[in-house]
């Protein structure tokens, strides 16, 4: 019996369980997904830093002299230079050449900038005009402005970027605790299939639902394996299962009908897989399978390109984004939309229509819905929900799309 995308869901998730953590260094840690909190293991800056090429200064010696109309003359005494700084605190009446970065000499409290002073030998003269105010703190960033120690810097479940690593290498963690990305083994299934490249005889197809399949994962955060295709030989096909099997999650394609070469769902079964998902109201997908082991969650994708992809969108790509250690909806993003042209449902399944993105409000159904035409799987950016029942819903319509493309608008048409 057919089950609803919405309990294929439920059901998955409940099987989806996040990934043990591992240790990888900082410089690797763009695009993984953070498993621990960390902190930070020290005030930054660890000390007041100038923030302008300039001159250290106590502004105190600035506003008397101000006050009493005198010039502003200091004697210059030392040099604070980034990762060098001056060994001697200011007196009354001195300053110290201080660079971008560089440490704020004891008994100095403000900076004044280059430009707005003259040096005569061991004297600074302060341009007095040009100066404008000064008062503690001018061009000073003082000790732990941006973090203090102890202050939380990732939580787990966070997604880190290269500003993490930043952020993370500049407070102390020089490996950070990250969730494993899960393994994907990638089968394809049946006679039909030839190597890219080779020209297919009357009746073959290319295998390229592997590649696709494996890019598809990369962007779910999973890493890719894929297995030599399968022929329709049983023992073929255990053999390719049980390799696969040793992956935290499995993906075939083709073979899962119901027909007499349809080899996959037996054989999983053979091996002992669990079958909770046989068949879902869906178009296209309706023969989707989803199964498990004691270790492996298995979805066994009909072989059709559109099938593959949509399936593999709706079911697996959560999954997998679950198990990495995702937070909140692992699903791909939807948006509500307004259709330019009609699109048509299925009855008793719920029809996911392939469009094409036009800005972030309105989408084109593409004319052609064969699930093995190619060009509608390169040319969509969207998939159109038309609820089970629903017969078609005109254009004009407003309804949900499963964003398959984040950044669809920024594509030319093709």
């Amino acid at each position: 019996m057919l089950i609803s995308v919405e309990e294929a869901e439920r059901r998955v998730f409940e099987r989806c369980a996040v990934l043990p953590e591992e240790s990888i260094a900082v410089a690797e840690i763009d695009g993984r997904i953070a498993a621990g909190t960390l902190h930070a293991r020290w005030d930054l800056p660890q000390r007041d830093v100038s923030v302008m090429d300039g001159y250290a200064v106590r502004s105190h010696d600035v506003a008397q002299a101000r006050a009493c109309g005198n010039a502003i003359v200091l004697q210059v005494r030392g040099e604070s230079a980034a990762g060098h700084p001056s060994a001697h605190p200011l007196a009354e009446g001195e300053a110290a050449r201080i660079s971008t970065g560089a440490v704020i000499p004891d008994g100095a409290d403000a900076v004044v900038a280059q430009e707005d002073t003259q040096r005569d030998g061991s004297q600074l003269v302060i341009d007095g005009e040009t100066l404008g105010a000064l008062s503690p703190g001018t061009f000073v960033r003082p000790r732990g402005r941006e973090l203090g120690e102890g202050d939380v810097l990732v939580q787990p479940g966070d997604l880190l970027g290269p500003g993490d690593i930043a952020l993370l290498a500049g407070c102390g963690h020089a490996t950070v605790p990250v969730v494993r990305r899960p393994t994907v083994a990638i089968l394809g299934t049946g006679d039909e299939l030839v190597l890219v490249g080779q020209r297919p005889d009357p009746g073959q197809v290319v295998s390229s639902n592997g590649m696709v399949l494996a890019a598809l994962v990369r962007r779910a955060g999973g890493r890719p394996q894929l297995l030599p295709d399968a022929g329709d030989d049983p023992q073929q096909h255990r053999a390719a299962l049980t390799m696969g099997l040793q992956s935290d999650v499995l993906v075939t394609s083709g073979g899962i009908s119901v027909g007499d070469h349809d080899l996959v769902h037996g054989q999983l079964t053979a091996l002992g897989a669990e079958t909770f998902v046989r068949g879902v109201a869906l178009r296209p997908g309706k023969p989707t399978t989803v199964a498990t082991t004691s270790s492996t969650l298995v979805f066994a994708l009909p072989g059709n390109p559109a099938s593959n992809l949509v399936a593999f969108a709706l079911l697996a790509h959560p999954a997998l984004r679950r198990m990495g250690g995702v937070r909140g909806d692992p699903r791909l993003p939807r948006r509500r939309v307004v259709l330019r042209g009609p699109a048509r449902g299925t009855r008793g399944r719920a029809h996911y229509v392939r469009a094409r993105a036009h800005g972030l409000t309105e989408a084109e159904p593409l004319t052609v819905q064969q699930s093995g035409n190619l060009r509608s799987i390169a040319g969509a950016d969207l998939l159109v929900i038309v609820p089970a029942g629903t017969q078609q819903l005109a254009a004009g319509s407003e309804a949900e799309a499963v964003v398959l493309e984040p950044a669809a608008d920024e594509r030319p048409p093709r």
